[in-house]
């Protein structure tokens, strides 16, 4: 299904008007949206990476979402997260994002988180490009990685994080796009390099 980022984008901000009404306006908070990197993936050849799902790592229980080996992208504790490894830090695009872009950077990893999208360690993004739409809708995702999970929750909104000019949109249906964001030509401890550090503390 073809989805269209203009419509999304005023949908959202519509159901925020309503809660305007009907109590505090809602906007992101601590390091909502944000992404977050840690260290010891493939003998520490490279890293893991997640959205915050909430304003701290101990907010809630599941704080962050991510995709992970053997598992769909899903919500999962900050323990999890880490698995014993060192944290690298909190990232945001290189372009500061309004709170309420954030408030849709956590809308879409929720949106991802409820798709049952399996894990690829060979693409960011993986789909079919000859049933995708002209930008990949989230239902059209077959697998991702991490730094998928990342890449595409920022690109969908227009924040470039890795890419030439021709095929940085890992959202954007093509076929040589989605084999650009593939393999090792960038990896979650390179994609951190293409984004700013927001604080190398853990996010408490």
């Amino acid at each position: 299904m073809k989805k269209n980022k203009f419509i999304f984008a005023i949908a959202l901000i519509g159901s925020l008007l309503i809660s305007m009404v009907n109590s505090s306006v809602y906007a992101a908070t601590g390091y909502e949206g944000y992404a977050v990197y840690r260290d010891g993936v493939l003998f520490n050849y490279t890293w893991h990476a997640a959205i915050m799902d909430e304003a701290y790592s101990t907010t809630t229980t599941r704080p962050i979402v991510h995709s992970t080996l053997g598992n769909i992208v899903n919500y999962d504790t900050w323990n999890n997260f880490l698995n014993g490894k060192t944290f690298k830090g909190v990232y945001r695009p290189n372009i500061t994002p309004t709170s309420t872009d954030r408030d849709l950077f956590k809308s879409m990893g929720r949106k991802l988180a409820n798709e049952n999208i399996s894990y690829n360690a060979g693409y960011q993004v993986y789909y079919n490009t000859s049933t995708a739409g002209t930008w990949v809708d989230s239902s059209e995702i077959s697998s991702m990685r991490c730094d998928g999970v990342v890449e595409y929750i920022y690109e969908w909104y227009g924040f470039k994080v890795y890419g030439n000019s021709t095929y940085w949109d890992v959202t954007k249906n093509s076929f040589w796009g989605r084999d650009h964001h593939s393999g090792t030509a960038v990896t979650p401890q390179s994609q951190a390099g293409y984004l700013t550090l927001v604080t190398s503390s853990i996010p408490k």
